[in-house]
C-alpha cells in the first residue's frame, strides 16, 4: 500500500513540474542539437547523404516541379499548421474564457497553449538562427554547381572569426512540421499520443527532405531543426507545467 502511495505521489510530482525532469529532457536535446552543428562541419557526412538527390547535375525535385507543384508540397503544409495553430488558439480561449466549456476543457488549457507556442516559437527561433549562422545550402556551394565552399558554421568561426552569408542552416521548412511534435501533449489515450508523434515526426522530415531533394538543406540542417524543436517543446511543457493560474 505504501509502495502504490510513493508511486503515486512520484507521478503527481512528475506531472505538476515540481521536479525539473522536463528541464533535463529540454537540456539532453539541446545538447543532441548542439552535437548536430558539430556533425554539420563534417562536411563529407552531408555530401554523401545528399549526393542521394543529386544527380546528372540536377537536383531530384527540379526547378520546374517545384514551380507547378510548390502549392501543394512547399505552401500547402505551411497552410496546414497555420490552421492548426488557429485551431489550438481557439481551443485556448475557449478553455479560459468563462462559460460551461472553461471547465469542459480545463485539462486541454495547457497543452492547446503549449502546441500553439511551439508553432510560433520554433520556426521564430530557427529563422532568428538561420540570419546569423551564415550557413549556405546545397545549391549554393561549389560541389553542387554553386558559387561558395562548402564550410561549416564551427569552421566558419574558427577560421575567419565571422560567418558566411548564407540562410541555411538549421532547416526553417521543416521546423513548422516538427513543431507538431507538441501534439504528443495532448491529454489523449497513449495509441494516440504515439499517432500524434508520429505525425509530428512525419511532417517535420517530410517537409525537410522535399527541401534537402530541392537543394535547400543538408541532413544535419534538418536533424539540427528536430532536436531545437523537441528542446523547445519540452522546455514549454515543463514550464506550463509549473504555472498554477492556468
Amino acid at each position: 500500500m505504501s509502495a502504490t502511495i510513493r508511486t503515486g505521489a512520484t507521478t503527481e510530482m512528475l506531472i505538476s513540474g515540481k521536479t525539473p525532469v522536463g528541464l533535463w529532457l529540454s537540456a539532453i536535446c539541446l545538447i543532441a542539437a548542439l552535437a548536430c552543428t558539430a556533425l554539420e562541419n563534417m562536411v563529407a557526412f552531408d555530401r554523401t547523404v545528399q549526393q542521394l538527390f543529386f544527380k546528372n547535375g540536377e537536383w531530384l525535385v527540379t526547378r520546374a516541379f517545384h514551380a507547378e507543384y510548390k502549392w501543394l508540397l512547399y505552401t500547402g503544409p505551411k497552410v496546414c499548421i497555420g490552421v492548426i495553430g488557429v485551431l489550438f488558439l481557439l481551443l485556448f480561449l475557449a478553455s479560459v474564457w468563462p462559460g460551461r466549456l472553461k471547465e469542459r476543457l480545463r485539462l486541454w488549457q495547457k497543452p492547446a497553449l503549449l502546441v500553439l507556442l511551439s508553432i510560433i516559437f520554433v520556426p521564430l527561433i530557427v529563422s532568428l538562427l538561420k540570419a546569423v549562422t551564415g550557413v549556405y545550402s546545397p545549391v549554393d556551394v561549389l560541389s553542387y554547381g554553386g558559387t561558395h565552399p562548402h564550410i561549416g558554421l564551427l569552421e566558419q568561426l574558427w577560421a575567419y572569426g565571422s560567418t558566411a552569408g548564407g540562410r541555411s542552416f538549421p532547416a526553417g521548412h521543416a521546423s513548422g512540421g516538427f513543431a507538431l511534435l507538441a501534439l504528443y501533449c495532448l491529454p489523449v489515450q497513449d495509441k494516440l499520443k504515439t499517432s500524434l508523434l508520429c505525425l509530428g515526426s512525419f511532417a517535420g522530415w517530410s517537409m525537410g527532405l522535399y527541401q534537402m531533394a530541392r537543394g535547400e538543406h543538408f541532413l544535419s540542417h534538418t536533424l539540427t531543426t528536430m532536436f531545437l524543436a523537441l528542446a523547445i517543446i519540452t522546455f514549454f511543457d515543463w514550464r506550463l507545467r509549473t504555472f498554477k493560474n492556468l
